[in-house]
């Protein structure tokens, strides 16, 4: 006889499985500390591509008045403040990456608990039950 318990517990966790657990089973393959050094790594590289591709577009806005500023060589103050924007930006940028990072660290431990928690009901229900085998004979 199919136990309807079961096979709610079995689907539950075949829907986990596949939707939402499998990202909380990847991300819980790492420790905390690894994840977040891995996303603020990320996060360094797509911040500095989007702060390039913003200055692109900045200087290309502003082209007719970057030229009368570069007839007077005065590049030593500009390559530092844009230096002074890249270093506030990303300090902001990686401080949100590390943030994001632990708190779908955090989400995925949740889901991952909850998954085992599923797991082991799962379990248990089988180890509890006769088996059919014997009932049949």
């Amino acid at each position: 006889m199919i136990s309807q318990d079961r096979v709610r517990q079995m689907s539950r966790l075949a829907m986990m499985e596949s939707d939402i657990g499998k990202n909380a089973i990847r991300v819980y393959s790492y420790r905390r500390v690894d994840y977040v050094i891995v996303q603020v790594l990320k996060g360094i590289i797509w911040g500095t591509v989007c702060f390039a591709a913003v200055m692109v577009l900045w200087l290309g806005y502003i082209w007719d008045d970057l030229n009368l500023f570069f007839a007077d060589a005065q590049y030593m103050p500009f390559l530092v403040n844009v230096l002074k924007g890249y270093g506030i930006f990303m300090a902001c940028y990686l401080v949100i990456c590390a943030l994001v990072a632990v708190v779908r660290f955090n989400r995925c431990r949740k889901q991952r608990t909850l998954y085992l928690r599923y797991l082991k009901r799962l379990r248990k229900s089988y180890a509890s039950a006769p088996d059919a085998d014997d009932e049949d004979e």
